[in-house]
């Protein structure tokens, strides 16, 4: 097992999974990272947009309303995309990030979620990464992770 290690060797990561940087049904499109996540009670792994750009993570409309967040109680903040202007509310959940080496790592997560978001899965900075290490390897399309 591959897995990222300090100077005194305690490990920096807890896993290892492999990213995807073109999915399949965005052929022709621009570069960008994927990480394969389960929202808790989702049932399967979903592929999510890695973006430390964007303040919060964001589940798409169909995970949210599967996962019955769209009629939380949570934070209700609009937020500005290249899309648009979206309402939509900040909603906890725990998240896993699904390793292929070492250990998955469970997130509790803050996540935004809207009904009327007609874009994708994205893991963001706030609520989420600043929970974590994590670091990325081109070389081979690694997406290392673990706990602080």
């Amino acid at each position: 097992m591959s897995l990222l290690f300090f100077d005194d060797r305690t490990p920096f990561a807890a896993g290892r999974a492999e990213f995807v940087d073109l999915p399949a049904s965005q052929q022709g499109g621009t570069a960008k990272i994927y990480v394969r996540i389960e929202p808790e009670s989702f049932g399967s792994p979903i592929d999510a947009e890695l973006d430390t750009g964007a303040t919060w993570s964001v589940l798409n409309a169909e995970v949210a309303e599967a996962l019955d967040l769209l009629g939380g109680s949570g934070e209700p903040l609009k937020i500005s995309t290249r899309l648009g202007e979206y309402p939509g509310r900040l909603e906890r959940i725990r998240v896993d990030i699904l390793a292929d080496e070492g250990a998955s790592l469970t997130v509790d997560a803050t996540v935004w979620v809207s009904q009327d978001w007609p874009g994708g899965t994205f893991v963001g900075y706030r609520g989420l990464l600043e929970r974590i290490r994590f670091a990325l390897d081109p070389s081979d399309n690694s997406f290392y992770f673990g706990g602080l």
